[in-house]
């Protein structure tokens, strides 16, 4: 074998090796059937409480104790680290597995393989240009904005069985919210006041099953639920809600969080003006903000055959660019089918139920433990999704559906992805 490095991922006992990793990974997918089985790869933040959808062990979400960082995140197919502070080796990468067992981390096969694993875009991405994060948070997030990645919601009902039908994303600012009333409130959350600034946001009204396009600059706070994210492949974002709930009740988020991505020779007056002006307060502003975003499901009915259903999620091209797209797809108890999809990297995850794909077995599983490997969680490369002819999905329950999404980065699908309401 490979030398492996001298440190490991958070409680597991594999090796991981980047020696090598072009032809490992290549090694890897081909033993697989074209596709490269991933290490989970679970991502805590300090200032989040978790939903509990993430289907760790209870004990698991708070690893480090009660007043630790906690998990309420997933990351899939990721090839770039998660920014928390947390000082956890590799937390938010993927590692594949290697037949001979140990891990391949994902950004030294992407950077050492590109044509195999992202083709041409690569020269222009100098990545794969996205990923696929679940984010699960107790308590609905607060008002906050992304300066550089666009990102996007499948609201998936298989992962989120505690929902009851009543959460909110709030989104945007009302039509009557100023310049000087923006400024005030970053003002307020400077000064450590309650700035309440998601009260003057419009609200969406959760419906499981469709979508929502959260573009840059915009304010929006999702709500308490589990939601499945493509986005570009950054961890940038920046509060702008001063306070949050918790279990004692509404807790000051701290200056950091709305000091991020900030030039830190600002201060004063200056620094309120860059923070307000960093804010797209026409788009915010939009009475029909959240009419423009929301995604409803499009059915791929030429692919929906013999027990398999495959519907559009997450789709459209904002300003006139393909950045990410998903598809949640359904397979009846016993039935099989061969997935196909455009010349491009494919992140797959499984919400329920087993089988197979290719020569890997699928199981989705509860209980799960920090370090534990899952088979759950795959990725398609670019050059087995452009030569492979598809990859075979098979449903052994005899009971239960098989459900998973495939999501997909820049330029994938082109002239055949649908429009959405934003364009």
């Amino acid at each position: 074998m490979r030398s492996p490095l001298n440190v490991k991922l958070y409680r597991s006992n594999l090796p991981i090796v980047e020696d090598g990793a072009g032809s490992s990974v290549q090694e890897a997918a081909e033993a697989g059937g074209g596709v490269l089985r991933c290490f989970p790869s679970f991502v805590g933040r300090k200032f989040c409480l978790p939903g509990k959808n993430l289907e760790l062990a209870d004990e698991d979400y708070f690893p480090e104790g009660p007043h630790g960082w906690a998990i309420d995140e997933r990351w899939n197919g990721s090839a770039i680290l998660a920014d928390t502070g947390n000082g956890i080796h590799g937390e938010g990468l993927c590692h594949f597995h290697h037949p001979d067992g140990y891990l391949i981390p994902m950004n030294a096969a992407v950077h050492t393989a590109p044509d195999f694993m992202v083709g041409p875009l690569y020269r222009t991405l100098g990545g794969t240009g996205f990923y696929n994060k679940e984010f699960d948070n107790l308590y609905p997030l607060g008002h906050h904005m992304h300066p550089f990645k666009p990102e996007a919601y499948n609201f998936n009902a298989w992962r989120n069985k505690r929902y009851r039908n009543d959460c909110h994303t709030s989104v945007g600012l009302m039509e009557y919210f100023t310049e000087e009333m923006l400024a005030d409130c970053v003002r307020d959350f400077i000064a450590g006041k309650n700035n309440y600034i998601r009260s003057h946001a419009r609200n969406l009204l959760i419906r499981m099953g469709t979508g929502f396009l959260t573009p840059t600059r915009l304010l929006h706070g999702p709500a308490a639920v589990n939601t499945e994210e493509p986005q570009r492949d950054r961890d940038d974002f920046r509060f702008y809600q001063s306070h949050v709930l918790a279990p004692e009740g509404e807790v000051f988020l701290g200056q950091e969080l709305l000091y991020r991505h900030l030039d830190e020779s600002l201060t004063g007056e200056d620094r309120v003006q860059r923070l307000v002006s960093d804010i797209d307060l026409r788009a915010n502003k939009d009475p029909f903000v959240i009419e423009k975003h929301l995604l409803l499901p499009i059915v791929d009915e030429a692919a929906s055959q013999g027990g398999f259903r495959d519907e559009w999620r997450v789709y459209g091209k904002p300003n006139g660019d393909e950045l990410f797209s998903l598809r949640q797809f359904e397979l009846a108890p016993g039935a099989e089918t061969v997935l196909t999809g455009p010349a491009a990297l494919c992140i797959l995850h499984f919400s329920h139920g087993s089988g197979t794909l290719g020569k890997h077995k699928v199981e989705v599983k509860s209980g799960i433990r920090l370090g534990e490997p899952l088979d759950d969680e795959f990725v398609i490369p670019y050059d087995p999704a452009r030569t492979g002819g598809g990859v075979k999905l098979v449903n052994t329950s005899k009971t239960e559906p098989r459900v998973g999404t495939r999501c997909w980065g820049p330029e994938a699908w082109g002239h055949k992805l649908p429009n959405a309401p934003f364009e």
